[in-house]
């Protein structure tokens, strides 16, 4: 018994290292792929419930599913549109003259306290608006390639969501037969906590980007419906993602004023305390709650290895690593019970 469990230690290392090296190779591939599974999950618990509710066919459930998101994304446009349009347009022209504005009061404070200068070199502080716009162009010169996996992801997901079963028994089906149900139920288990953790990061999106811009809307900063959105959308990425949604809300209200840059980062640290201490527990409690450190730590290595889509999907990569850990080396290697991400 012993030697059986050492030898299944022993081949879940192995399996993990050749893993983490075809990670390596083929990250970009592997990233966008599993974005789509990302998306078949989300799609594919939504069609589940409307399956339950109306006993259609899972196909008109997705189907009805995929109307709904579109229906809800033409009417938040309808209604906030323009306005967002209005302001994003606002903010694209205030982001260049408020980098300047910027520059030039970090140069003035240095001139100020000329004592600085042995240690701090203000040429060095912020690098010129031509070089950041120009870092820019070259994110856009790489749309064709961004909108083709756009794409692709949109096809694994409604593909993947359409007929979830199939896929899952032909992954079973690579298995050996005396572990197939137990690989079913593995499969299962990251589906449920991929879902629950998708359910808990939208709810605190909404939550996020309102807050964050009914405060902008308050102190009177330019554009606060789409500051607020950026925010939103930024708070997808858990601890990153908050610290640099405040750098065009900064930048915004350096063109105000000083005084208005301090308020400004007293409402982004009002609302990133209310999630880290109110919202994120209560919907944690509900969804999948992962370790800080964890995360962080995989966020620095999806960095590294695939650039920002892999500080994107760290946190779901954590979670599938998790569980994979507490059912395949807790449960099937040690013996012990423990309470899986995303089981309630």
């Amino acid at each position: 018994m012993n030697s059986t469990r050492v030898v299944q230690a022993l081949g879940t290392i192995v399996g993990l290292l050749i893993l983490g090296y075809l990670a390596t190779q083929w990250s970009h591939v592997l990233f966008t792929v599993f974005a789509g599974v990302l998306l078949a999950v989300f799609l594919a618990g939504g069609s589940r419930v409307i399956e339950a509710q109306t006993a259609l066919p899972r196909p008109w459930a997705l189907l009805i599913m995929l109307l709904s998101l579109l229906g809800v994304g033409v009417g938040l446009w309808a209604v906030a549109g323009p306005d967002i349009s209005e302001q994003a347009s606002g903010l694209a022209a205030l982001l260049p003259d408020a980098a300047d504005r910027l520059e030039a009061r970090v140069r003035a404070s240095a001139e100020r306290y000329a004592w600085l200068r042995p240690f701090v070199d203000p040429s060095q502080l912020l690098p010129p608006v031509s070089s950041v716009l120009g870092r820019v162009t070259n994110v856009f010169r790489g749309t064709l390639t961004i909108v083709a996996d756009v794409f692709i992801v949109l096809f694994i997901g409604i593909y993947g969501a359409a007929a979830p079963t199939s896929y899952l028994n032909s992954m079973v089906r690579l298995v050996p037969p005396d572990r197939r149900s137990r690989a079913r139920e593995v499969l299962y288990a990251l589906g449920r906590a991929l879902r629950w953790w998708l359910v808990g990061r939208l709810l605190m999106m909404v939550i996020v980007g309102v807050l964050t811009g009914l405060g902008l809307y308050v102190l009177g900063i330019p554009s606060p419906v789409a500051l607020g959105l950026v925010a939103g959308l930024f708070s997808f990425v858990p601890y990153l993602g908050p610290v640099l949604s405040v750098v065009p809300a900064l930048l915004v209200a350096s063109v105000v004023g000083g005084t208005e840059m301090i308020y400004v980062l007293g409402v982004y640290g009002a609302v990133q305390l209310l999630e880290s201490y109110l919202i994120a527990p209560l919907v944690q409690q509900q969804a999948v709650h992962i370790p800080p450190a964890a995360v962080i730590t995989a966020q620095f290595v999806g960095g590294i290895s695939a650039g920002a889509v892999g500080v994107l999907l760290a946190t779901p990569l954590t979670i599938v690593a998790i569980v994979l850990v507490q059912m395949l080396y807790v449960e099937d290697v040690l013996g012990d019970q423990v309470p899986l991400l995303g089981e309630h």
